[in-house]
Order: structure tokens, then C-alpha cells, then sequence
């Protein structure tokens, strides 16, 4: 955080993936939507009673417009938070620098700073953090599925727990001291492992989704 390099970089990243995904969601509602302009509505309930027959009860048939639901939910985490998110980032970078100068100043030295840092870091991820369980406790919503529903509420807990109670852990690499913070590797795993792993998920299960 403290190299303007590396967040010169990061920003320029976030950027991009989020032009990806805008463009990405953007391109798949209006697909769906042209798609379902030519379909009669008597036509999309016999699709709906064929999709049944086809996958079977025990899979949720969604219809045309819950499918764009869904595109509607996750476009606005993924794009719209995700935005939001990268805004607070770099205006809790201007929070560091200020407390960075205020320590030093006061003589108070590094560990101060530190626990600072810990005590606080946790309010860059809530709010993106709870949009991503938010979108996937009501995936389960949709989908009826009650594993989507316990994980959101698991790794929510598990964040508030690491944010409230866990300290910063400093380990040596190398000769260099690189500290940990839970919550930071809580919403980084969530955010990257758990969406992969969530898509791959939806895509077993769910057939047609």
C-alpha cells in the first residue's frame, strides 16, 4: 500500500477487470433479452414445463426473468461495489498516509502504527465483502439451495470473527518480517477462489445456467 507503484498498478488492474465486466454483463442481458423479446409468453411457460421434464424436479427451472435477475444482481456487486470499492481504497490509502505522518511525528513509532492498520483495515472489505455474500445468500434464494445460503453466513462469521478478534501475525521471509492480516486474506479468498469456485458450482449443478 505504501509503494504508489505497486497502487498505481493495482488501480490500473482494477480498472481494466472492471471494464471487462461490465462489458461481460452488459453483452449477456442484452443477449437474454433479445432472446426472450421474440418469445410468446404461452411459449416461455410450455419452455418452462419442458426445461422441467428435461432436467427433473429436483433442479431449479429458473425462468427467462429470473435468470436476468440474477445478471442484474451480480453485475451490480461485481461492476457497481466493486467500483465503489476501488473509490474507498484509495481514500483509506489517504487515511494511512495521514496516520503514517501523525505516528511519526509523535514519536510513537512503528508499533503503534501497526495496530492501527490491523484494528482498521477490516472497513476497506465489509462493504464489498457483504455485497458478495449478499449475492450469493440470494443466489441460493433463487436457486433454493441451502448450501449457498450456509456458506454466505459461514464466511461472513468467520470475517467478523477474524476482524474482531484476530491480531495482525508477523512471519519472517526471507529476512524480511511480512505481516498477515485475516481479514484481508478472508475477502481475497472469498473474492477470488469462492467466486471461481462458485461458478463452477452453479454450472455442475445447475444445468442451463
Amino acid at each position: 500500500m505504501m509503494s504508489t507503484l505497486a497502487f498505481t498498478s493495482q488501480v490500473v488492474v482494477s480498472t481494466i477487470m472492471i471494464l471487462l465486466m461490465a462489458f461481460v454483463f452488459l453483452s449477456s442481458w442484452l443477449k437474454l433479452k433479445r432472446s426472450l423479446s421474440v418469445v410468446d409468453e404461452s411459449d416461455k411457460l410450455q419452455m418452462a414445463v419442458l426445461q422441467q421434464e428435461v432436467m427433473g424436479k429436483d433442479i431449479p427451472a429458473l425462468s427467462g426473468e429470473s435468470i436476468i435477475e440474477l445478471i442484474e444482481l451480480w453485475g451490480v456487486i461485481l461492476v457497481g461495489v466493486r467500483l465503489v470499492y476501488d473509490i474507498c481504497s484509495i481514500v483509506y490509502r489517504r487515511f494511512i498516509f495521514d496516520l503514517t505522518g501523525l505516528s511519526s511525528s509523535a514519536g510513537t513509532g512503528g508499533q503503534a502504527f501497526v495496530a492501527i492498520y490491523n484494528n482498521t483495515h477490516g472497513f476497506k472489505y465489509i462493504s464489498i465483502l457483504t455485497a458478495l455474500l449478499l449475492g450469493i445468500f440470494i443466489t441460493g434464494i433463487f436457486l433454493h439451495d441451502k448450501l449457498l445460503k450456509m456458506v454466505a453466513l459461514f464466511l461472513i462469521s468467520i470475517f467478523l470473527l477474524a476482524f474482531v478478534l484476530l491480531g495482525m501475525h508477523t512471519v519472517r521471509i526471507a529476512g524480511y518480517s511480512v505481516g498477515i492480516v485475516w481479514s484481508s486474506i478472508i475477502f481475497h479468498f472469498t473474492e477470488t477462489i469462492g467466486l471461481v469456485g462458485l461458478g463452477f458450482y452453479l454450472r455442475k449443478k445447475y444445468i442451463g445456467l
